[in-house]
Order: structure tokens, then C-alpha cells, then sequence
């Protein structure tokens, strides 16, 4: 009976903080589906409109598909350099260490603004002006230290003995790696590439130094848009966005479990 105030107090406080977090994506999607141009939550009714009108406009077809690609690119190469680092940090012993680390990390450390502004000098200077794969890049940079630090968090955790015993019984290093190590670490590369991806798709102010005529990622599109249109088809974009999202969760959940992905952070 004594606990009965502190779990009241514990469950409300639940309450409050998911009502914090989901209200306000939920209030987005009921403006999604408003039959006006009103952004006004509830909808006067249900419609559909928007979302015919997103995929009627090319601008927002286009940006989608520049964003699906340049995040899947950051994140497969930002996948591979985070396995490669992560081993390199957490398996090794070297002078500089720390320092090659905290050069790894100082994308989430310096401010975005600053960031993008030295890529862009970066690729002036260098006469580099292939936006595709600057932006690219520019997004392999921002999202590695986030697989590093998935990566690592596996690999902290995880004893040298299943590698020793899989070398001592006769497999190479390769075999080794495939067999043993991969399998281990798979909760830290699936969240690696995830945050990977979510984070090269919604970055918008590194990708706004990069991008180039044919390159305008969907984030930098709807803040453009903006600019000149208030409408709900940037609610039925947010809509879409949350969706894919919560389908990528599932998938993820499937595969691995989504306790072992939380674990890792």
C-alpha cells in the first residue's frame, strides 16, 4: 500500500512524457489528411488530396529519391568505415589513440553549421564539384561516428576467447570474422546502419552547403517550400516519413529483436 503514491506518480509521469512525444506527431498526421488548405487540428474532414498532390509534384518525388539514395550510400560506406574503426579502437592498443577517436566524433561535436561550411570550402578548394558524391561524402562524414559508437558498444562488451577458439581450431582471420565476429556484433551494425540512415535522410543543414541544382535533398525541399507555401502536403510529407520509420522499427525488430538495438545505445 505504501507504494501505491509512487507508482500512481511513476505512471502518470509515463503518461505525460509519451502524450509529450506522440501527441504532437499524431496531431501531424490528423492535418495530413485535412480536405483544406487550413493547417488546423482536427481536420474538418478526411481526405486524401495531399497526398495525390506530394507525389503530383515532381519536386518532392525527385527529393525523395535523391535522399533514398545518398542515405543508403552514407550508410553502407559509414557501415563499412564503423566495423574497420571500431575494430581498429577497440581490438588495438596504438599512440593517438584517443585523438584519432575524438577526430571521429567531431561531427557530433562541432556544430552541423560549421561542418558544412568547411565541406563546402573542402570541395571549392579542391575544384571538386560533383554534388552527388560531395553530398554524399559530406553525409559519410556526419554519420560515421554513429556506427562507430553502435559498433563499439558491441565490441566493448564482447571477449577475444570466441575469436582465439575459432583461430586455434584452424579458421583464417576472414573465417574468423565471418563466422564468429559478425554474427556477435550484428545488434550494433543493424542500429549503426539505421541511425545511419535516419540521420543522412533527415540532415538538412550540411545538405544544404553540398547539394547541388539536381541534387536538393527532400528535407532542404520542404524548408524551401516553405518559405513560399503553408500548406497540410508538408504534414501528408511528415505523414510518409513516419510510416517509413515505424515500418524500418518493425523490420528491425524482426531481424534482430528491438531490446538488443536499445541495448546497444
Amino acid at each position: 500500500m505504501r507504494s501505491s503514491p509512487s507508482r500512481s506518480l511513476l505512471i502518470a509521469s509515463n503518461v505525460i512524457v509519451y502524450a509529450f512525444l506522440f501527441l504532437p506527431l499524431l496531431i501531424v498526421v490528423g492535418i495530413s489528411f485535412s480536405p483544406t488548405y487550413q493547417m488546423g487540428f482536427p481536420p474538418a474532414g478526411l481526405s486524401l488530396r495531399w497526398f495525390r498532390y506530394i507525389f503530383d509534384r515532381t519536386e518532392f518525388t525527385d527529393a525523395f529519391y535523391v535522399s533514398v539514395i545518398v542515405a543508403f550510400f552514407a550508410a553502407v560506406f559509414a557501415l563499412i568505415m564503423g566495423v574497420l574503426c571500431s575494430l581498429a579502437l577497440v581490438r588495438y592498443k596504438f599512440r593517438g589513440k584517443t585523438i584519432v577517436e575524438n577526430i571521429f566524433m567531431m561531427p557530433i561535436i562541432l556544430p552541423t553549421v560549421v561542418t558544412g561550411v568547411a565541406m563546402l570550402q573542402f570541395f571549392s578548394i579542391m575544384g571538386f564539384y560533383n554534388f552527388w558524391i560531395r553530398l554524399i561524402l559530406g553525409h559519410i562524414i556526419i554519420t560515421i561516428p554513429y556506427t562507430i559508437r553502435s559498433i563499439s558498444a558491441n565490441l566493448y562488451g564482447l571477449s577475444m576467447s570466441y575469436e582465439e577458439a575459432s583461430l586455434v581450431m584452424g579458421a583464417n582471420y576472414i573465417q574468423t570474422f565471418k563466422n564468429i565476429l559478425m554474427p556477435l556484433i550484428k545488434p550494433g551494425i543493424i542500429a549503426g546502419a539505421l541511425l545511419a540512415f535516419i540521420i543522412s535522410f533527415d540532415n538538412v543543414t550540411v545538405s544544404l552547403f553540398l547539394i547541388g541544382a539536381k541534387t536538393v535533398t527532400l528535407p532542404v525541399r520542404i524548408m524551401l517550400y516553405l518559405d513560399w507555401q503553408f500548406d497540410p502536403s508538408v504534414a501528408a510529407i511528415s505523414t510518409i516519413l513516419i510510416s517509413l520509420t515505424v515500418i524500418g522499427i518493425i523490420i528491425a525488430e524482426r531481424i534482430v529483436g528491438l531490446a538488443n538495438i536499445m541495448k546497444v545505445e
